[in-house]
């Protein structure tokens, strides 16, 4: 397991707001979904609805990943 960086958490918070999908960014910075999930919550960012479909608003079409 590698370990998170200041810089690897920059990077997380810029391509968030970036509004990129999780697999997009995981695969970007060489680590799984669950790690960027796991991560982003632990330094209280919150995840895109695009990375969120529970949480997509009904009437919102559906997204492929």
């Amino acid at each position: 397991m590698r370990r998170w960086t200041a810089d690897d958490d920059a990077e997380l918070r810029r391509r968030l707001a970036d509004r990129q999908r999780t697999t997009e960014i995981a695969r970007a910075m060489g680590r799984t979904v669950d790690a960027i999930r796991g991560r982003a919550q632990a330094l209280g960012l919150r995840l895109n609805p695009s990375n969120r479909p529970w949480k997509r608003p009904a009437d919102a079409a559906p997204q492929t990943e």
